[in-house]
């Protein structure tokens, strides 16, 4: 059984849902999980996106001050710290996501992951600049020279292109999820029923 977390390091809930696997992390099965990092808004720009904007044009101001409280009650539910006021800017998460797949290592893969979250939603760090990657990177105790290298040699650009392309034509569904042999695969929200699912991979 495969299975893929899908997400994006800059979508509070993709940063909520991460926490629930890190504490499956006593699962024996979890190393077969492979992260799909993908950029689930293609038209943001190096300098980023104005989010309370974006959201008051697409869905109105009501609707967009309620998308804020769904991700203050989510995080309190998990016992997360986000700052809201980070979430205001939301980076361009290309360079992140091509520093993820350039890791070695899949427990690796993981910590840099979790660094990326919290550098974003805690620090309110611009993940998006290369100076900002490397802080990041050798904070969570990897090698940043030998990781921003492996972008370019692993050909992580073709990597993420292949990931976007192939998400695309998947039918559409609310970012973060969880693909099981290449099909969505719905869960309830749980740390429990994640950790069933683990167990039967």
């Amino acid at each position: 059984m495969k299975i893929e977390f899908v997400f994006d390091v800059v979508y509070p809930f993709s940063y909520i849902a991460f926490q629930q696997l890190k504490k499956t992390w006593d699962q024996p099965n979890l190393h077969q999980v492979e992260l799909l990092p993908v950029k689930m808004l293609p038209e943001i720009s190096n300098d980023g996106l104005d989010i309370l904007k974006y959201l008051k044009d697409k869905y109105g101001t009501d609707a967009s001050s309620k998308k804020f409280d769904e991700v203050k009650f989510a995080a309190y539910e998990q016992d997360l710290v986000i700052d809201l006021e980070h979430m205001k800017h939301m980076p361009n998460s290309t360079l992140a996501h091509q520093a993820i797949l350039a890791v070695d290592h899949r427990f690796d893969q993981f910590a840099l992951t979790q660094a990326i979250f919290h550098a974003n939603f805690v620090r309110g760090l611009d993940i998006s600049k290369p100076e900002i990657m490397k802080e990041i990177i050798d904070g969570a105790g990897l090698d940043a020279t030998k990781i921003l290298r492996n972008i370019h040699t692993k050909d992580t650009v073709q990597q993420l292109q292949d990931i976007q392309q192939r998400i695309a034509l998947l039918p559409s569904h609310p970012t973060p999820y969880y693909l099981v042999d290449d099909e969505i695969y719905e869960l309830d929200g749980s740390t429990s029923a994640l950790q069933n699912l683990l167990k039967i991979s």
